[in-house]
């Protein structure tokens, strides 16, 4: 009986055993086909909606795809560290009788000894773009994206990744263009166009790194040219700019403005913006105009920019209705230099200028940019009318005497030496000088908030004339005498107001 029972219940387990296993390898199969590996679940349409794209439509997308591929790996990510200069706070902290916890608790506070720290400045990290030019490692980007940077404080980063620290070449304040230089030889690098061939309604791509987000690439077209938006606070300040709704973001400066050519048309430089981000309108520096400030940085160490010598003024529609023509276009000569360029060709105050070398003339700022982009010992025809007659004239462009210093090396460091005392400069010509009563000069163009020379009492705008007793005409020889300097020593600076007001203010050089 025993025996009987064990092997009824051997005979019921292994039967319950088989309904389990059959249960189981039922739902198994159930799940798998209703979704648990996926294999047997057909997700989507086997055919797209529109099998043929129009060729046109193709045709397009298929350029945006090659200008990203041909020009990405020549742009670089850009990452810029600078150290603030140190804030000085004194005991008093500018309170009565020099003592801060004096002037607020009174004479019988037992701590109005206590030294306030100082607080220690920290580094800031920005980030940029630009573009390699020629296979031996020179980039172009905006001086405002290397400016402040640190001694060995620019770090290059390429499409593959590789790191490079990256030497200053140059930086000219005056288009917002710097040239960086990574030790490499055979690296990739952009083709450069022609910017004065740009036309609005122009397809073009920006590529950058915004946010921080590398190789960025965005489309969209030109939609205007010769732009001014009176960002560049310099009074020889070029703006001549190319305006595009391809996205571009903080982070994007230095980066390329590329047409479907491949070609680089650009540097993207600003946005117009509420928001600090993209609001439809971004800026970039003609490539024509960047080019020949890199040629110069990288083969003078300066920049040498011609002049023509006029004062000019736009023309609006009342004007020219009093000048008799018959459409606003072309600038008004206001007043002409001695002894200039513009002079010695014959023109006058009250010309209208209207081409220049052959291009129409429909705003100041672009005869501006035109002229930048000559070199001195250049012949223009520069065509005016005078009287309501045209005439031509011809026109040798000359350097501008003192022209401005544009190099910032870590092996003579001019603007880095000025930088230490927060002063950004520009030799004064001879009518600027002569505004302060003065025959020459260095024009201070700013100075840095909480900086030696903001602290002195030297101001934007006034004229160096003099250091330590020696006349200064041009940032070269203020260069000079600051370098001479060690850290520590103070230099007997004398400086005229615009309204012609002299005095001496001392500065001593910060200690490192």
């Amino acid at each position: 009986m025993a025996d009987l029972i064990k092997r009824k219940l051997i005979y019921g387990i292994g039967a319950l055993g088989l309904v389990a296993g059959l249960f189981i390898l039922t739902m198994g199969l159930t799940y798998g086909k209703i979704g648990g590996t996926g294999k047997h679940v057909k997700l989507g349409a086997e055919k797209p909606p529109i099998e043929q794209m129009p060729p046109a439509v193709q045709q397009l997308s298929n350029a945006f795809i090659s200008v990203a591929k041909a020009v990405t790996p020549a742009v670089v990510q850009i990452k810029v560290t600078s150290t603030p200069q140190a804030v000085n706070v004194p005991n008093g902290g500018g309170a009565p009788n020099g003592d801060l916890f004096k002037f607020f608790f009174g004479p019988n506070f037992p701590f109005h000894n206590f030294n306030m720290p100082s607080p220690k400045p920290q580094p800031e990290v920005a980030l940029g773009s630009g573009i390699i030019v020629n296979p031996d490692g020179y980039i172009i980007t905006n001086n405002h994206v290397v400016q402040g940077a640190d001694h060995d404080g620019i770090k290059v980063t390429l499409l593959n990744r590789r790191t490079y620290h990256a030497k200053l070449i140059g930086r000219d304040p005056t288009t917002d263009i710097a040239v960086i230089k990574i030790e490499g030889h055979d690296l990739p690098y952009v083709s450069l166009g022609n910017s004065d061939s740009a036309h609005v309604g122009e397809w073009v791509v920006a590529i950058g790194n915004p946010f921080g987000l590398d190789y960025t690439v965005t489309q969209g077209i030109i939609s205007a040219l010769g732009r001014n938006i009176g960002i560049i606070r310099n009074q020889y300040g070029i703006e001549d700019f190319i305006q595009t709704d391809a996205v571009i973001n903080p982070g994007n400066s230095g980066g390329p403005l590329v047409n479907l050519h491949g070609q680089v048309i650009g540097i993207n430089t600003a946005i117009a913006t509420n928001t600090g981000s993209y609001e439809g309108y971004g800026f970039a520096i003609p490539i024509n105009i960047a080019k020949e400030v890199a040629t110069d940085l990288i083969e003078h160490g300066k920049i040498i920019r011609p002049y023509i010598g006029v004062e000019i003024q736009d023309i609006d529609q009342t004007m020219a209705k009093a000048l008799g023509m018959k459409t606003a276009h072309g600038v008004i000569v206001q007043s002409v230099e001695s002894n200039s360029p513009a002079e010695k060709g014959g023109i006058k105050s009250g010309d209208v200028i209207l081409m220049f070398d052959g291009k129409e003339i429909e705003h100041g700022n672009q005869l501006q940019a035109l002229v930048a982009s000559k070199q001195p010992g250049d012949k223009a025809t520069v065509e005016i009318l005078r009287d309501g007659k045209k005439e031509e004239k011809t026109v040798v462009l000359e350097a501008r005497s003192g022209s401005q210093f544009a190099v910032t090396t870590s092996s003579s460091n001019a603007s880095a030496d000025l930088s230490s005392l927060g002063l950004s400069v520009q030799s004064a010509d001879k009518a600027t000088a002569e505004k302060y009563g003065k025959k020459s000069g260095v024009l201070v163009t700013d100075v840095t908030s909480g900086s030696v020379a903001d602290d002195r009492g030297i101001q934007k705008g006034d004229l160096i004339t003099s250091v330590d007793n020696q006349p200064v005409k041009t940032v070269d020889e203020l260069e000079k005498i600051v370098k001479s300097r060690k850290p520590g020593n103070a230099l007997l600076f004398r400086v005229t107001t615009p309204s012609k007001v002299s005095a001496f203010l001392a500065l001593e050089i910060p200690k490192k």
